[in-house]
């Protein structure tokens, strides 16, 4: 088995069975697997995945719903493939996709993982396809805009690395987390994604893991996919927005807080809550649009 293709489903509507047409469309040449494990969906996506691509699809009920994480970890557990990718179901991927990917990993045996070019639905591009690890300083730079003013700067804008052009293949500290395709022997290696992370920062997460562990992550322009942000859209509600900042607390101590005095780390820590519950009060006031 050459891919495994994990794409994890929670009541995603028609967008898991429009995501598997996109890939079924373009069919691989080389041996694949498509398995979704599903994290206790209460809508009828399964069914209608099912109903249309159930002799191509290995469906996994998980029965509860435990993070991106844990059912993303099912997956993979589950697969046999040489690469696992893990597959966002509100992404389209473009012909000759993962054939890019395969062969870039097949021609780098130090890439532990790949991401490719990410468009979203209007055809712009989405910075998150390549990335720096983010560090606190990063995040200083995007809330003063830093990171915009000044976007050919390697030191502003280093986070999303936009000093660097995008119909290039780099090599990059992260990739995207929409469609990141790991070598099997760099997965035995670093290990599963790290299940304390309900949502969010879980790819970041194993990208840096795999960098101290000598794995290199690249960026592949030559292959695209389109992330329409709809899955996510719709539970952007107050729950999401604390599990993204409690990500970011679990981050920066799991990574970085050891390298930073005690009364630093409050001061972070204290920034990181007074953003988040500033979104939400923003938010309520504009009923979460």
């Amino acid at each position: 088995m050459k891919l495994s293709i994990v794409i994890l489903n929670y009541n995603s509507g028609t967008m898991l069975r429009d995501c598997l047409d996109s890939l079924f469309e373009d069919d691989l040449p080389t041996p694949y697997e498509v398995i979704v494990p599903d994290n206790a969906s209460s809508d009828d996506s399964i069914a209608l995945a099912l109903e249309k691509w159930g002799d191509r699809i290995v469906v996994l009920h998980n029965g509860d719903n435990r993070g991106f994480s844990w059912g993303n970890n099912k997956g993979i557990v589950a697969s046999r493939g040489e690469y696992v990718c893990l597959l966002n179901p509100d992404t389209v991927v473009h012909p000759g996709a993962f054939r890019e990917l395969i062969a870039f990993l097949d021609a780098h045996p130090k890439a532990g993982c790949v991401g490719p070019r990410v468009l979203n639905k209007d055809g712009s591009f989405q910075l998150s396809a390549k990335r720096s690890i983010p560090t606190p300083f990063d995040s200083v730079s995007r809330a003063l805009l830093l990171s915009k003013i000044f976007p050919k700067s390697e030191t502003f804008a280093r986070y999303n690395m936009t000093y660097l052009d995008p119909d290039t293949t780099h090599a990059v500290d992260a990739s995207t987390g929409c469609c990141m395709v790991m070598r099997r022997k760099a997965l035995d290696e670093v290990g599963l994604l790290d299940e304390g992370y309900f949502l969010y920062c879980e790819d970041v997460d194993w990208f840096l893991r795999a960098k101290k562990a000598g794995w290199e992550v690249w960026y592949v322009a030559s292959a695209t996919i389109e992330h329409h942000h709809a899955y996510s859209k719709r539970f952007r509600k107050q729950k999401a927005v604390k599990d993204f900042h409690d990500s970011m607390v679990r981050f920066h101590e799991k990574h970085f807080a050891e390298s930073y005095p005690a009364a630093v780390n409050q001061l972070i820590y204290a920034a990181v809550r007074t953003r988040m519950h500033g979104i939400v009060l923003v938010s309520n006031l504009r009923g979460w649009q």
